[in-house]
């Protein structure tokens, strides 16, 4: 089935205003986890003019913060670099759809892991025991979402360069 120009257009429209929405929120998310991290390391829940001692209540570890923290806004800007491209790429309907989804999917996978992560025994490195310790339902949880991610963004990337490689050999 051929689409017209302006359908096309009109799928990358919508895909670009969806992975800069999904990727607004998930870097929202990765920012607000900046307050984990500075309230792990401060060991108390500090937003100036108020501290409240904690002493070890909060939970997670400081790298698991920072990196939730960090990966979180990478993976938002991440989607929304995605986004801002999708209608330079002139990619097909399909391709656009697992570029847009891939990266959706990607971005919330990506989230939970690195959250669930943070509060697992073992990482979220597998869903079986690790040098970091056994697996428990966050680590299981974590790991199972978190690599199932990886061939949605290896597939919506690679479609981006080969749409970008299309388009440069065309010109």
């Amino acid at each position: 089935m051929d689409h017209s120009p302006t359908d096309t257009q009109d799928t990358a429209a919508r895909g670009r205003l969806r992975l800069l929405m999904h990727g607004a929120l998930i870097a929202i998310i990765g920012l607000l986890s900046g307050f984990g991290f500075v309230f792990v390391i401060l060991e108390a829940i500090s937003v100036w003019p108020i501290t409240i001692d904690a002493h070890a209540v909060i939970p997670g570890s400081e790298r698991g913060w920072r990196v939730a923290h960090v990966a979180g806004v990478m993976n938002g800007l991440m989607m929304m670099i995605a986004g801002l491209a999708l209608p330079h790429i002139h990619a097909t309907r399909r391709a656009q759809a697992w570029i847009v989804w891939g990266m959706v999917y990607t971005g919330w996978g990506n989230t939970i892991f690195f959250h669930c992560a943070n509060l697992s025994n073992n990482r979220g490195l597998s869903a079986g025991i690790t040098k970091y310790g056994e697996a428990d339902w966050l680590g299981t949880i974590g790991y199972l979402v978190g690599a199932s991610t990886i061939p949605f963004t290896i597939a919506a990337l690679a479609l981006i360069g080969v749409s970008a490689l299309r388009l440069l050999r065309n010109r």
